[in-house]
């Protein structure tokens, strides 16, 4: 039977190291990331043996584990409540304050040790990983960093990881088996310009040499979808209540329809897989941009609704259809071109100047075992500035006001922290009242692992 694997994206940047919680954060958790948890939430109680896959980046992660991040939420909510603001649904009220009390990691932990929900990590910092990844230390932060947060915090180590940008360059899946991950995706143009040509295309996966899993990611069965100009958000029903749920249900059976009838007419060839696959991905990012009046919470409710009993075919996460299909042709896929993120991105030398510091980095961790702790200490704080620097999530409409100058200067700031620590390890002048001030933001990242970074 056709599988449909839908694959969610939770990210949100993070504010400057040491700060406190970004106001772009409440807005952006009551208008999109928490109607998105309620529709999964009402997935997972009634999936009926349906499932799919959530990726969740470490910097989402950590701003929703945050205490503070989590009252100004209830502050947000409570506000919009009592000045009939924003349109807050008193469910979705009930649902954030009483029933999670806050906390979406909870939420996530719950979800990941039940059957219908996979919670996965996308790299450590949102990236393009081919421009900054050719450097090993760097892959290795990205990837095996990003996975064994997502274990500490949620007490499972996960067994995939999901590309920012869908960015991909061959060697990646090498970090990725050394941290005991599964798979990946890639778009479906990358997919089949790899090694080899699989004779259904992308309705099944690559297995990699090191044998990890690489999906191809077709592009939104519906085209006008997510299109900015004439997409399901932009009809005017969205903007009433009233009038959503029917905009809503027309908008994702036609969406489930198509995605259904391509993945059914999948090429068929020797080696073809038994179960073909359609995997189709987007992140809140996309919902916000595409819905700009609302209403995206109930189409996602009425797409998952759907997936519990499309017709014909089943929903099923990327893990548990690996589960079922082991097996599929070897090879790797292409190389992701990239775009305006790729090289230098905003004209900039950003990966130049992230590529030096990883270099003096590798030095670094080298002698990690003769360190004393605050030594040990300084250099995670040095690896987050690394990894925060490579951000370029600029344009994602959930970091309001940041674009490519606000990003560049951003870059600047934490390349410019990682140098300043480092220059106070090689003088023996480590300082740990500085190291505490870099902690009182929301914990990113806040264990880690030097012997990760480390080759061999």
């Amino acid at each position: 039977m056709p599988c449909l694997a839908l694959v969610l994206e939770l990210h949100h940047p993070l504010p400057d190291a040491g700060s406190a919680v970004g106001a772009d954060w409440a807005p952006a958790a009551v208008e999109t990331y928490w109607p998105i948890l309620h529709a999964l939430h009402r997935f997972a109680e009634n999936a009926g043996g349906a499932s799919l896959t959530l990726a969740v980046s470490p910097s989402w992660m950590a701003l929703a584990a945050d205490p503070r991040a989590q009252a100004r939420v209830r502050l947000e909510l409570e506000t919009r409540l009592e000045r009939r603001e924003g349109a807050v649904d008193p469910v979705l009220h009930q649902f954030v304050v009483k029933t999670c009390e806050g906390d979406a990691v909870r939420l996530l932990r719950q979800w990941n040790g039940a059957d219908a929900i996979d919670v996965i990590p996308t790299t450590a910092s949102h990236t393009w990983l081919p421009s900054v990844a050719q450097d090993p230390i760097v892959a290795r932060a990205q990837i095996g960093l990003a996975a064994a947060d997502c274990a500490r915090r949620l007490g499972a180590r996960p067994n995939g990881v999901w590309l920012p940008f869908l960015g991909y360059a061959p060697g990646l899946e090498t970090a990725m088996g050394a941290s005991g991950l599964r798979f990946f995706g890639v778009a479906a143009d990358v997919f089949v310009r790899g090694t080899v040509l699989p004779p259904g295309r992308t309705s099944g996966p690559l297995i990699t040499p090191p044998g990890v899993a690489a999906f191809g990611v077709e592009p939104n069965p519906s085209a006008q979808a997510f299109d900015p100009q004439t997409g399901y958000g932009r009809d005017p029903r969205y903007a009433a209540p009233s009038r959503a749920v029917r905009a809503a249900f027309e908008h994702s059976r036609h969406f489930v329809d198509v995605w259904r009838d391509k993945t059914f007419s999948a090429p068929v060839g020797d080696g073809s897989p038994t179960e073909p696959i359609g995997v189709v991905a987007f992140s809140a990012h996309d919902l916000a941009r595409a819905w700009p009046s609302g209403g995206s919470g109930e189409w996602l409710s009425q797409i998952l609704e759907r997936l519990r009993t499309v017709e014909g075919a089943v929903a099923s996460s990327l893990d548990r259809y690996l589960a079922r299909n082991p097996v599929g042709p070897l090879g790797r896929p292409g190389v992701s071109p990239g775009g305006m993120l790729a090289a230098r991105p905003a004209d900039s030398d950003l990966f130049d100047r992230c590529r030096t510091a990883a270099d003096l980095l590798t030095f670094l961790v080298d002698p990690r075992r003769t360190y004393r702790p605050v030594e040990r200490r300084t250099i995670a704080a040095m690896v987050r500035c690394l990894l925060r620097a490579q951000q370029v999530d600029w344009s994602l409409p959930t970091g309001r006001g940041v674009g490519p100058d606000a990003g560049l200067e951003r870059a600047r700031r934490h390349l410019a922290l990682f140098h300043e620590l480092a220059g106070g390890l090689m003088a023996g002048r480590t300082d740990p009242r500085r190291l505490d001030q870099l902690d009182r933001g929301p914990s990113y990242l806040p264990e880690i692992d030097l012997d990760v970074l480390a080759a061999g």
